[in-house]
């Protein structure tokens, strides 16, 4: 066996179990303190909350983000809707709702991006608290009155809620509802508890206003504005925090085509942004966010490395008994039925490959039982959930070539 590649195996195994290992770890130790179960209802002082929403070409889902709005139980709170010079009926569907006064309209009339239209709704938002969300994502009524409690202490910047799919149905989908629930939500949690959250998500998150006009809004450059933000809200000395007790459903890419676009978006926004913000790699001043990123980094980097190199020793492999075949006039199935399993004949690798799907097995079971779902109503997803890994590295792939060709990546 290649001994670089034997090498490269180990590290890439421990680095991943340790981290792993870690979470779990970290997610029994503190499974009491999960739902932390806040509430805010001192109508007395209640503080004003602006909600902005970027749309482009949102007609088909905008309605029922702005009817998720209407439910919400808040009384001094606004809406801001930015139409991004959408060319459908978008802009249409959000006039409807300018009879309630709590509804902005801002309609542009060319395409800005995501970013600048958040800033543009920022700019005229009146809330001391300021919270975004996606054009095609529904919030939970007591989605305000649970997350206001966890700004008690200045330095809380931002706070993060549990993102769940809506109505998955695809088995893709299904899938991908598993990861929400599990890496969007429930880690997202763990990781606030070492102030390490990365990333304030897109569907809904909620920003102490001074905040986001101190760091001047969000980045009109940067493709994956919700990460990058998270890396400056860090910087500029600030907590984020996760709730988890309330939840905004988003929808889900429905084919493959779609994850991978909205993946390859993902992952070369974060290349950039970690390259970005470059000097906080390593940097005690940033505590655990500052090595717990590149660390994220060399793992995702060595796990690449390790899926090309396989991917080329299988295929020299494959060819090269294709060939020997020829001595039998390629009858591939002569010796089909001798195959006989012996533990003992297996390497190495093979014991490896193996005990890390049994952790993927783990993260998803010990996953869903303190995110409070029951199996049953997963079971087609959990079919899929630990083969995901194997499409992380095909967007991880992509995502890299393209930021090294210096492509430009597209929203859609």
């Amino acid at each position: 066996m290649n001994p670089t590649y034997m090498i490269l195996v180990y590290l890439v195994w421990f680095l991943a179990t340790y981290f792993v290992v870690t979470l779990i770890l970290v997610l029994i130790a503190n499974r009491k303190n999960l739902y932390e179960n806040r509430i805010f209802d001192d109508a007395a002082t209640l503080p004003f909350v602006s909600i902005v929403i970027s749309a482009y070409n949102e007609e088909q889902k905008i309605e029922d983000t702005l009817k998720s709005l209407k439910k919400i139980d808040y009384n001094k709170i606004e809406f801001i809707i930015v139409n991004d010079g959408s060319n459908d009926k978008t802009s249409d569907v959000a006039r409807k709702y300018l009879d309630d006064k709590r509804f902005i309209l801002i309609d542009n009339s060319n395409n800005k991006g995501k970013a600048a239209c958040l800033n543009q709704g920022i700019k005229i938002a009146k809330g001391e608290f300021i919270a975004t969300m996606d054009a095609d994502s529904m919030a939970s009524p007591d989605i305000i009155k649970r997350t206001l409690p966890y700004f008690d202490e200045h330095a809380i910047g931002a706070v993060t809620v549990s993102v769940e799919a809506r109505n998955p149905s695809t088995f893709l989908q299904r899938i991908i509802d598993l990861e929400y629930i599990i890496g969007l939500s429930l880690f997202l949690k763990l990781l606030s508890t070492f102030n390490c959250l990365f990333v304030t998500p897109g569907p809904f998150s909620i920003y102490r206003s001074s905040v986001l006009r101190k760091i001047d809004g969000f980045d009109e450059d940067n493709i994956t504005e919700d990460m990058e933000i998270a890396f400056r809200i860090h910087k500029s000395g600030y907590k984020i925090k996760s709730c988890i007790d309330t939840k905004v459903r988003t929808l889900l890419p429905d084919d493959f085509k779609s994850l991978y676009r909205q993946r390859k978006r993902w992952y070369s926004g974060a290349i950039k942004t970690y390259y970005q913000h470059r000097e906080m790699l390593f940097n005690r001043k940033f505590g655990y966010f500052g090595f717990f990123i590149p660390f994220n980094i060399i793992l995702i980097t060595l796990g690449i490395v390790l899926f090309l190199y396989s991917t080329y020793l299988g295929l020299s492999k494959l060819i090269e008994n294709i060939y020997y075949y020829h001595y039998t006039n390629y009858n591939f199935f002569e010796n089909f039925l001798d195959w006989n399993f012996d533990i003992l004949t297996y390497g190495g690798v093979s014991v490896l490959s193996f005990t890390a799907f049994l952790g993927t097995l783990l993260i998803m079971f010990v996953g869903l039982k303190y995110a409070r779902i029951r199996y049953k109503e997963k079971k087609i997803g959990m079919l899929g959930y630990p083969f995901i890994f194997f499409l992380y590295q095909i967007f991880w792939v992509a995502s890299y070539f393209s930021v090294i060709r210096g492509k430009k990546v597209k929203w859609r």
